[in-house]
């Protein structure tokens, strides 16, 4: 058995460029892993079936389970004939814009490479990755990072920005195939990604906070307008920055300081999830 860490991520910053001839669009965002993680177990099974135990449902099919895809694909690509036994300790939030399927994905992907001795380097788990979805890439590494491409060119930022943000995610699940089929490129006012990686690379969280952005977050309001609502409920209580991770629901919030982030923790809906955690 092999244990794997699947760590969610935030977007601090998601720009939409133009839409592909693939049906994806191309994007540049800056994203990086915070300290929510879902923990797979995984085992050899003696049939070649995959199972997926877990503590909540994550799809309606087997086979629309991203742990599913990622472990067929495995299988298929490097002729593995054993079935696998999966058991996910799930913390992420599922359809909440943390990547949480494509976390599960890029760890069913690490967990078999180990489990099978298959010593795979980490940028052919990405490619492999990059079939199963576009944060996949990015999962696979968990480092903060500039993405671009639909999210499979990878640009790490060796810095380590361990800021302790509150993520709010309102009771609706949000999809990402919806937002963006409802993207309108006129609609955007796209801005340079440089003031947020200059902000890191010289540690000013202020102006890091100032550069936060995400073109998305117009076309999920349009569609789910309860999460427009709960943008306006955080901003009543004065945080430094808020933005919306991916398409949504969850936004992640900063505060002046700890104690300012517990009070809005406290002061949120009590059907919202709130969680203090830190961008790593």
């Amino acid at each position: 058995m092999v244990k794997e860490i699947a760590y969610a991520k935030v977007n601090l910053f998601l720009d939409v460029l133009g839409k592909r001839e693939d049906r994806y669009h191309n994007l540049e965002s800056v994203m990086a892993p915070i300290g929510i993680y879902d923990v797979l177990k995984i085992s050899k099974r003696k049939d070649d079936k995959i199972q997926i135990h877990a503590d909540v449902k994550m799809t309606e099919q087997l086979e629309d389970n991203l742990i599913y895809r990622a472990a067929k694909l495995m299988m298929e690509r490097y002729n593995i004939t054993m079935g696998i036994d999966v058991y996910v300790e799930k913390k992420i939030p599922i359809a909440a814009g943390l990547a949480g399927g494509s976390a599960d994905a890029a760890a069913t992907l690490r967990g078999m490479n180990r489990l099978f001795k298959l010593k795979i380097p980490n940028t052919e788990l990405a490619e492999i990755g990059e079939v199963l979805g576009s944060d996949v890439p990015y999962c696979v590494y968990n480092q903060l990072c500039i993405a671009r491409g639909k999210g499979e060119q990878l640009f790490f930022l060796k810095h380590k920005l361990k800021q302790t943000i509150l993520l709010v995610t309102p009771p609706i699940y949000v999809s990402t195939k919806s937002v963006f089929e409802s993207v309108d490129m006129a609609a955007i006012e796209s801005k340079k990604i440089t003031t947020m990686t200059n902000a890191i690379y010289n540690r000013n969280i202020p102006l890091m906070i100032n550069a936060l952005y995400n073109a998305l977050e117009p076309f999920t309001f349009k569609r789910y307008p309860l999460v427009e609502e709960t943008k306006r409920s955080i901003l009543s209580y004065q945080p430094t920055g808020v933005i919306m991770s991916g398409s949504g629901p969850t936004f992640v919030v900063f505060g002046s300081n700890v104690k300012h982030l517990q009070e809005m923790m406290n002061a949120l809906p009590s059907d919202h999830q709130v969680t203090l955690t830190k961008i790593h």
